[in-house]
């Protein structure tokens, strides 16, 4: 198949729905995800440019973040790139345990972990002026029982 959509978004929260259409309609258009797929993926790159609009707005970036679609049978991955200086996944403060109380005041930082259980694949590349963070969705995903 072998089909790319680009889209540039403000970075404004109020386009994460958008997001959310074109990924989902995109990925169902391949006809090789489950709808349970589509959902995991619509979820991790909402996650994905959350995070990316985020940290533009906190460094008051205007330039749009970039959403790449590239579909291809069986597979679907999406680019989100930021231009917000880049960062480290690793130097992200680690999650408290999931028996720790404490968690549950945790508010920032699942992201990364939600991403990274949705997807086969997520990966993070220090762009000129910021992140890529790319997903990967595969229809041939074995669930765990």
């Amino acid at each position: 198949m072998g089909h790319t959509i680009r889209l540039s978004i403000p970075p404004r929260n109020d386009h994460l729905a958008l997001v959310r259409r074109v990924v989902s309609t995109a990925a169902d258009a391949t006809d090789d995800l489950p709808d349970r797929r589509i959902d995991d993926l619509s979820l991790a790159v909402s996650e994905a440019c959350a995070n990316a609009i985020d940290a533009q707005r906190a460094i008051g970036e205007p330039t749009p973040v970039v959403v790449e679609i590239q579909l291809d049978t069986g597979t679907v991955v999406v680019t989100i790139t930021d231009h917000a200086g880049g960062f480290s996944p690793d130097a992200v403060d680690p999650l408290p345990s999931v028996e720790d109380p404490g968690r549950l005041r945790h508010e920032h930082g699942l992201g990364l972990p939600l991403m990274r259980s949705l997807s086969e694949l997520v990966t993070f590349e220090r762009t000129d002026g910021g992140t890529a963070v790319r997903i990967e969705v595969r229809a041939d995903r074995e669930d765990p029982v």
